[in-house]
């Protein structure tokens, strides 16, 4: 064993000769900025030696008091007086170096009889020059903060983990090289992966082939308050792969302003993103299918139309007896029932052709001057006889010439469709009015009739492709449904609109805007 001779001739080596009172305060000073203490017992006369740091430790002032083991030993509680007495014991029969943590001690008054404290004790034997041991020298510390922080870091430790434990996400710190201080249950749960399977950047391994730059957007240090965001697949232990979106953080110590170490953040998505590709598809059978039905009416067009065009034009000439008599009266009364048949049936599949047209965005509108007067006049002229036969009479409210920058097809469309409707559902006897109101940069045509009106439930259907007025079939009229879903999608392809007010049982009112220039429309 070392002797005390020769550990302080060690400790004099590192000065000059003669250097002893500074080696002495240089000692005093480690003690000091240390918060340690020396001591040596002598076991042949059962003497104490404690240096500056020892007293300074224990609260004792050394004029006070001189080392005493008894009032050492009561400093501390029962069970620390006997295991401090087996260890001494045991290293003077063993001859081994001995350490032991000191808890519960109380000091002296210099530090107003603090308790609690913890003090580590490391320490060794003198043997003599005749072999026996001589004393026993050590080196005492006060750790009680150091003691009291680790436990609160402990707790704060524990806590955190707990609180992860049950978190869903996967919660993982990790330096700027890539080690991996913390990592929550989760990791194991989501992916039944270990953190050692992934750090330093051995993570790349799992991550799936196509993903690979999505994940490489996270391998640089994120700034100070940036935040990096990634979604891509990750191979799970059973060869499966999982989506995750990960999200990246930088901790940077506010003391130096250098990295701490990064934290991320991992949410399983992978039951969103099923959602999201069954969505997709889903879109994308409806949109197929969508073209093909407008493919489909597209092509259909000529074949539907050519034969009613020729099948209303046979009859009017029969009806016009171009050809001389029929011959019977009731000849006559069939050919007008097959024109009119004829005619609603075209009416209702221009309307589906046109209605195709606007949903797939290839409806084209010719811009031109129109005179919406005269269009007004040339509508009512062609609704004329239509009106008479329902019994409902058809007034225009005066108006002095406007004209319109709008397609002159659409708008008489508009008109057309307005006007069936409205003399539709009034029964005989009732009538309809027209109006045109100039406001602010538009033009309102309002046609207003005395018939059955619509229901504030069925008023909300209304605008709808495919949806009637009246959901009752008894009640409801013959048509698509198709007839206000137009007159909406012509009315804002011109920068204007169309709006519906009702009363069951006292009728109906449309005003439908449209946009009197150009910018007007483009500005819609």
């Amino acid at each position: 064993m070392t002797t005390r001779a020769e550990i302080q001739q060690e400790l004099r080596s590192f000065l000059p000769a003669g250097q002893e009172a500074r080696f002495n305060a240089y000692f005093s000073l480690v003690e000091r900025a240390a918060h340690i203490g020396y001591w040596r017992y002598d076991l042949s006369d059962q003497s104490h030696f404690w240096s500056p740091g020892m007293y300074r430790l224990m609260g004792i002032d050394p004029a006070d008091r001189k080392p005493d083991n008894d009032w050492l030993r009561r400093q501390l509680p029962a069970k620390g007086q006997a295991q401090v007495a087996e260890m001494l014991a045991r290293a003077i029969r063993t001859r081994a170096p001995f350490s032991y943590r000191l808890t519960d001690v109380t000091l002296g008054p210099l530090l107003s009889g603090a308790a609690g404290q913890v003090i580590d004790m490391h320490g060794e034997v003198e043997v003599g020059d005749n072999g026996r041991v001589t004393a026993l020298i050590g080196v005492c510390q006060n750790v009680t903060q150091r003691v009291r922080d680790e436990e609160v870091r402990a707790l704060a430790q524990e806590q955190y983990r707990a609180m992860t434990r049950e978190a869903s996400d996967i919660i993982i710190f990790y330096t700027a090289s890539g080690d991996i201080l913390f990592a929550s249950e989760a990791l194991e749960r989501i992916l039944g992966r270990a953190a050692q399977e992934i750090e330093r950047g051995k993570f790349y391994d799992i991550v799936h082939p196509d993903d690979l730059g999505e994940a490489r957007k996270l391998s640089i240090i994120p700034r100070r308050g940036q935040t990096l965001t990634a979604t891509y697949r990750v191979r799970h232990r059973d060869g499966g792969y999982i989506w995750l979106e990960v999200v990246t953080r930088t901790i940077y110590d506010d003391a130096t302003g250098a990295v701490r170490n990064i934290v991320s953040v991992s949410r399983d998505i992978t039951a969103r993103k099923a959602h999201e590709q069954e969505l997709a598809a889903a879109r994308e059978r409806a949109e197929a299918a969508n073209q093909a039905k407008s493919r489909f009416l597209a092509n259909m067009s000529h074949e539907l139309r050519t034969p009613l065009n020729a099948i209303i034009g046979f009859t009017e000439m029969m009806r016009q007896k171009m050809l001389g008599p029929l011959g019977n009266p009731r000849y006559e009364e069939y050919a007008g029932i097959i024109h009119r048949s004829a005619q609603h049936l075209l009416d209702l599949i221009s309307d589906m052709l046109d209605m195709a047209k606007i949903e797939a965005g290839k409806l084209k509108l010719n811009f031109e001057q129109v005179d919406l007067k005269g269009t007004i006049d040339d509508v009512t002229c062609l609704m004329t006889d239509r009106a008479d036969t329902a019994g409902v009479a058809i007034t225009v409210e005066p108006m002095t010439p406007v004209f319109l920058t709008a397609d002159r097809r659409a708008v008489k469309q508009v008109l057309l469709n307005l006007l069936s409707n409205a003399i539709k559902f009034t029964p005989r006897g009732g009538k309809v009015s027209i109006a045109v109101h100039k406001i602010a940069d538009k033009i309102r045509v309002v046609v207003s009739d005395t018939g059955i009106g619509i229901s504030a439930e069925d008023l909300k259907r209304l605008g709808t492709p495919f949806e009637q007025g009246r959901s009752n079939p008894f009640l409801a009229q013959g048509g698509t449904g198709l007839g206000l879903a137009l007159i909406k999608a012509l009315s804002e392809s011109h920068g204007g609109g169309a709006t519906i007010e009702s009363t069951e049982g006292y009728g109906t009112t449309v005003s439908v805007d449209f946009a009197s220039t150009p910018k007007a429309r483009a500005a819609a």
